[in-house]
């Protein structure tokens, strides 16, 4: 089974699409984690091949009656109960406390969305079916005349729900975190295919916007992610002193210093081509 998460997303069979917004998005941390995102798969293949009927009918149209395992394990269907943890999570619990814990924060967690949803007027779900119906009401996905389709940007839980300050603070800030991952990319990419993985460059916030063609915001994002997985550092000054990224202006040039082993232990690289 392969999933595609890009925006021209393969729609030839075998393949199942997540819409790209779905982690960022913020309900993974407000609805059952892992049979939300199989639905927003099932959605947003429907949605890409242009399918349409009901959830049944779409299932039977992409897996031909072997579907089952696609909700998690043999047997599951739709009817299936809700689950608000993975069901082999406890399977890794090395301790009858680490597993009480497990449950504890589970219910807890379970609590709280249920309590938002009903504050918000929507259906608590007990079944995936149900659950699929309530991402419906939640405006994830959609069916007019048949055919199915999710928004681009997903409505998040912060649009919909009556979070706290700081629930709402910590779903924006997730956003803002996976929607420049890609500004992160571009710029190792720079650094690491276009200038050959130096030790060192002489540069300044605004030479690297341009040269990614990314923002100074998206740039210092980037770079503040490096440094605090330790593969970067900023140095300035005759002596080269370091110096803190948020000190630097956009315009100031300094030495951007980066460990290329520490990156590559750090990181699992993806080849393309």
């Amino acid at each position: 089974m392969t999933v595609d998460q890009d925006t021209d997303q393969d729609s030839s069979d075998g393949y199942l699409s997540l819409h790209n917004g779905w982690f960022a998005s913020g309900w993974p941390s407000y609805l059952p984690q892992y049979q939300s995102m199989v639905l927003a798969m099932l959605f947003g293949t429907a949605a890409v091949r242009e399918l349409r009927g009901t959830l049944d009918e779409v299932l039977e149209q992409i897996f031909q009656g072997e579907h089952s395992a696609f909700f998690g394990k043999p047997g599951d269907s739709l009817d299936s109960p809700v689950l608000w943890r993975d069901s082999d999570e406890l399977d890794y619990a090395e301790t009858e406390a680490e597993k009480a814990r497990i449950l504890a924060e589970t219910e807890e967690h379970q609590a709280r969305c249920e309590e938002l949803l009903r504050a918000a007027g929507l259906p608590v779900p007990t079944t995936i079916r149900e659950l699929a119906d309530t991402m419906v009401a939640l405006g994830i996905a959609r069916r007019q005349d048949g055919v199915w389709s999710m928004p681009d940007p997903i409505p998040g839980p912060e649009t919909v729900l009556p979070l706290s300050e700081e629930e709402r603070a910590r779903v924006v800030e997730g956003k803002r975190i996976w929607e420049r991952g890609s500004a992160e990319q571009a710029l190792i990419d720079y650094l690491g295919d276009g200038l050959g993985h130096p030790a060192e460059v002489f540069t300044s916030v605004d030479r690297l916007a341009k040269a990614v063609d990314l923002s100074e915001d998206d740039v210092r994002h980037a770079l503040g992610r490096l440094f605090r997985e330790g593969e970067a550092r900023f140095e300035r000054g005759t002596e080269r002193a370091q110096i803190l990224l948020e000190d630097l202006k956009d315009h100031e040039r300094f030495h951007l210093m980066l460990d290329w082993q520490r990156f590559n232990e750090n990181r699992i690289i993806i080849r393309r081509g």
